[in-house]
């Protein structure tokens, strides 16, 4: 029986909080995804797994240009506890980097062909120079991250099929997404203190529109290399299916469309939406799941 997960909490507790009095706590758990790699992980679905995988793909290179990003300013605030906030983002999302690093791995072993699939993410993001740029666009996919964070801790029936280890991470990975989820934001703010409203909403906007178009071509065009593997056609049926699960039933992204258009809102603030029960209800999850992790000892299923 393979071991699924193990870490350390308790050293890297920190009392670092987010804007809304949430503590962002870097959790440093391995969830051995490699050791546990399994085709078709939820429900035994390729659409509903390839729906999932496919955001992956996105998250090694995305993460290390959001750390980057954020980390520009951390030298030039003044509100030290926000320059603190970044540094418990910055781990928060380092530990992200390393698990889907392996979780990459795992598609990569199972016949995958991920560096195809990753090939176009890094220079979509290395087309953004300018350190305001990349602030905006970090701002933007911390947005959408939240999105589906919000919905995978509100709907958690979502990954009932799933294999634990897989879902384990999931869910790890969204309550931290809604730990963080004002601190681009904050930094966007204090990066462009002294800037008239409406431009600041344009740049906002706009960084929004061309990272929706972004991940829209790359996820698209991944989906037909994914399934290469599997050998499946994405003929009539296949995307049938697929806009029926994503946007009519259970519509999984349908549900993420209210939250996406509210960024366009000039009040938009991340703190705008409550997530307290969100994340005390992920955190109690995580806790009774992982029960009695440690350092030294590892759970097994």
């Amino acid at each position: 029986m393979a071991t699924e997960a193990h870490g350390d909490q308790g050293n890297l507790h920190s009392e670092v909080r987010g804007a809304d009095g949430w503590e962002i706590i870097p959790r440093n758990f391995h969830f051995n995804i490699r050791a546990n790699r399994k085709r078709h992980w939820l429900a035994d679905d390729v659409v509903k797994t390839v729906l999932i995988d496919g955001l992956s793909i996105f998250l090694p290179e995305g993460e290390r240009f959001f750390i980057r990003s954020l980390k520009h300013y951390t030298p030039h605030l003044e509100d030290r506890a926000l320059a603190a906030e970044i540094n418990g983002y910055a781990v928060q999302e380092a530990f992200h980097t390393r698990e889907h690093e392996e979780y990459n791995l795992a598609m990569k072993d199972l016949g995958y062909d991920v560096d195809l699939m990753e090939k176009p993410v890094g220079p979509s993001l290395g087309m953004v120079k300018i350190p305001l740029h990349r602030v905006l666009a970090t701002c933007a996919i911390e947005h959408l991250t939240a999105t589906f964070s919000t919905q995978t801790l509100r709907h958690p029936d979502v990954l009932d099929d799933a294999a634990p280890a897989y879902r384990r991470l999931w869910v790890w990975h969204a309550l931290e997404e809604l730990e963080h989820k004002a601190v681009a934001y904050d930094v966007l703010m204090a990066a462009t203190k002294g800037m008239p409203g409406w431009k600041r909403y344009l740049m906002r906007v706009t960084a929004m529109n061309a990272n929706i178009i972004s991940f829209l071509y790359i996820f698209l065009r991944n989906v037909p290399i994914y399934l290469r593997t599997d050998g499946v056609k994405p003929g009539f049926r296949f995307w049938f299916r697929f806009f029926w699960l994503t946007m009519i039933a259970p519509g999984y992204w349908r549900r993420c469309l209210p939250m996406i258009a509210g960024y366009y809102l000039p009040w938009f603030n991340p703190r705008n939406s409550d997530d307290a029960d969100l994340i005390r209800r992920g955190r109690e999850w995580l806790e009774k799941e992982l029960e009695g992790y440690s350092p030294t000892k590892q759970a097994t299923v």
